[in-house]
């Protein structure tokens, strides 16, 4: 055959109709840029970078100036910093206890199970504050192992002994090389651990210690295997490890073997548990006077309920405080009166006439107007509508004093606790006297009826406990003493206390005991015969004249109580929007999302998360979200050629230049895996031509 007779027979011929697999190259090959890792003071200088990019948009529709944009940035950074310290300071202090209790009895305990409790994610943070606690307290290298780092036994030994051997900074080149080198001047491998013996060896090491996070997270053999070749080189090398448990002890061992039960003993340490620290951080930067932003009951609820529903760490209820203030300071636009109240000029600068239009469409400056003109005074409720100057003076004034009726508040509730050894200022209590419903829910009839009961040394201790409670206030809730304000109400305490004590002397004297009419001493069974029927029924006996004055006594105390209790909730105050943030809807959203609802309406309407208009997506709908129109159109079972036909033909004539056929076959597969990690099919055992629809939209 000739060369033009063979050239012409393999006219039409396509190799590829052979090939056993197909390489597909995508249209756009454009790849992001890779990040680069910072270390040190480069990495803060990224960071600056980057926060000095991201800046807030304006509100009011766009005519926002620039001025007020960054001064609610500055406001949030500043005021989220200053409860991020206050944060740290707490997390630290919760784990001095531990870190003193570890350390003190390494040196002689060579193994300590560390119980965490059941949130693991708080393993994290402690664990870092422990390796940096024992580097400048032990001589010798720290090394904290995970789990993601025991892909297998090999592995585990590399990572103890590289962040083992690498924690001398002074180290030498040539101490480098001789640490690699055993015997007879062999080559040591990286997994052997003469390399950290010699490196014991040369400085002098007293101590390895070893901490495995996350304990129940290792595959059991290679903590067996861990834990019975490190035993077995505690005569060369000082091991001592930490176990991270989040259960128990007992549970602890029985993943083990026996043999490597038999080589760790040593002590137990109880962390405090992340119940007690989220109360302590609530208490700090939510409750406390010293508060920066206020959280409505709402949002607090949603809080906490999140919190303990979903066992969260400690560091996701940060994040979620953390949410709460950027909401408010980036969607707010009069978040700016916040820290610059003590200078009206200031804000005046910031202020545009749309700040006020802003300020007289808020609810509370409704009620405001309202309540202005039940106590009939329409003139000062029409300067507030028509005079500038004259409500940004208001607004001054409101939020000068929002501070004094949050204090009060804190001050009663705080009061209320040292009436009853059983209560204390809690998450539950605040949120009750925030909105002012604290006492339908009969949280004060229970402490005014257990006053009641009382005798009176039990009743003046009470009284002693609430003078001292306004005498020396209350650190944690950042209250000082408050007695010069209230110096009506301790003198009028300290009066039923003088007088009280005057009654039990003369009470003693005369031998006789003291109750009041409240107290169950006093009740007493009668019994009536009616028609040789029994009736029991109960009355009071007969009180003696030192009851009948003690009765008053308590009377009296109980009046003054019940006014000091008398708690009004701050969220109908003036403005209080400005300092107050009680929307649950951007955090619901965000920390506790619908995704399968949120997935369905990606897939059904991607205009709405494609910057782009409905009529150019017609004619370039994602391949998923088209592929996802016909998976609703089928039944139970769907046919894959019939699919693939369908398919190809929409593509086909949504293309008016021509769609490559293996392309769209690319984007076919493409599209069908992602519903299938969707979890919307699977491949049907029924028919191997056919896929099972596993979801329906809408349920």
């Amino acid at each position: 055959m000739s060369v033009d007779g063979e050239t012409s027979s393999h006219v039409g011929f396509d190799a590829t109709e052979h090939q056993a697999t197909y390489i597909y190259t995508p249209g756009s090959s454009d790849r992001p840029q890779k990040r680069r890792k910072l270390n040190g003071s480069s990495a803060v200088e990224h960071d600056d970078a980057l926060r000095s990019k991201i800046n807030f948009v304006p509100l009011l529709n766009g005519l926002e100036n620039e001025k007020s944009v960054h001064v609610r940035r500055e406001l949030y950074d500043k005021f989220w910093l200053d409860t991020e310290s206050q944060i740290e300071g707490i997390l630290n202090e919760a784990n001095e206890r531990t870190l003193a209790e570890v350390t003190e009895p390494l040196d002689y305990v060579p193994t300590g199970f560390v119980v965490t409790g059941p949130n693991i994610a708080s393993q994290g943070l402690l664990f870092n504050q422990l390796s940096g606690h024992l580097i400048s307290q032990i001589n010798g290298p720290v090394v904290t192992l995970r789990s993601g780092d025991a892909s297998n036994f090999k592995a585990v030994l590399k990572r103890l002994i590289r962040d083992a051997t690498n924690q001398s900074p002074n180290e030498e080149d040539e101490e480098g090389e001789g640490l690699s080198l055993g015997q007879k001047g062999r080559k040591l491998l990286p997994y052997d651990l003469e390399l950290l013996h010699n490196y014991v060896t040369l400085h002098g090491s007293e101590r390895v210690i070893v901490s495995i996070q996350d304990s129940e997270a290792f595959d059991g053999a290679v903590l067996t295997d861990l834990i019975t070749l490190l035993h077995s080189w505690r005569d060369r090398i000082p091991f001592v490890l930490l176990f991270g448990i989040a259960t128990s002890v007992d549970l602890f061992h029985d993943r083990l073997s026996r043999r490597a039960t038999r080589c760790v003993f040593g002590a137990q340490f109880d962390v405090e548990q992340t119940s007690s620290i989220v109360e302590r951080v609530f208490t700090k930067v939510v409750i406390s006077a010293d508060a920066r932003l206020r959280l409505g009951s709402a949002l607090v609820s949603s809080l906490m309920e999140r919190q303990y529903d979903h066992v969260q760490s400690v560091q996701a209820f940060i994040a979620a405080l953390k949410y709460s203030y950027m909401c408010h300071f980036y969607a707010n636009p009069l978040a700016v009166f916040l820290g610059m109240s003590d200078d009206p000029k200031a804000v005046r600068k910031v202020l545009q006439d749309e700040h006020f239009e802003a300020l007289r469409n808020l609810p509370s400056f409704r009620l405001r107007i309202q309540d202005l003109l039940e106590q009939n005074e329409p003139d000062y409720a029409r300067k507030l509508l028509e005079d500038d100057e004259k409500l940004l003076e208001e607004a001054m004034v409101s939020m000068n004093t929002r501070d004094h009726s949050i204090r009060d508040i804190l001050r009663a509730l705080h009061v209320l606790a040292s009436s009853s050894k059983v209560l204390s200022v809690n998450v539950q209590l605040f949120m009750e006297a925030f909105t002012g419903s604290i006492y339908d829910s009969g949280t004060i009839t229970k402490v005014i009826n257990a006053i009641k009961r009382m005798g009176p040394e039990p009743l003046r201790e009470t009284m002693q406990r609430i003078i001292e409670a306004i005498q020396e206030g209350n650190k944690e809730l950042g209250l000082d003493p408050w007695d010069d304000e209230a110096a009506d109400f301790v003198q009028s305490m300290k009066d039923i206390q003088v007088q009280t004590e005057k009654l039990v002397e003369e009470a003693d004297e005369a031998n006789v005991p003291i109750r009041s009419k409240y107290s169950a001493q006093h009740k007493v069974l009668r019994t009536t015969v009616i028609a040789q029927k029994v009736q029991l029924s109960h009355d009071s006996a007969k009180l003696s004249p030192h009851d009948v004055e003690f009765t008053s006594l308590v009377d009296r105390l109980i009046e003054l109580l019940r006014n000091y209790f008398t708690i009004i909730s701050p969220q109908n105050d003036f403005m209080n929007e400005i300092w107050l943030y009680d929307y649950r809807s951007p955090y619901r959203d965000v920390f506790t999302p619908r995704p399968r609802f949120v997935i369905e309406r990606a897939l059904s309407a991607p205009h709405e998360y494609i910057d782009t208009s409905i009529e150019e997506l017609s004619s370039a709908k994602p391949a998923t979200a088209l592929l996802y129109e016909m998976y609703l159109e089928n039944g139970s079972l769907i046919n894959v050629f019939d699919l693939w036909s369908a398919f190809s033909h929409q593509m086909s004539s949504d293309d008016d230049d021509g769609n490559n056929e293996r392309e769209t076959l690319a984007l076919f597969y493409r599209a069908l895996a992602d519903l299938k990690s969707l979890g919307m099919v699977k491949h049907s055992k029924k028919k191997t031509d056919h896929l099972a629809k596993l979801a329906w939209k809408g349920l």
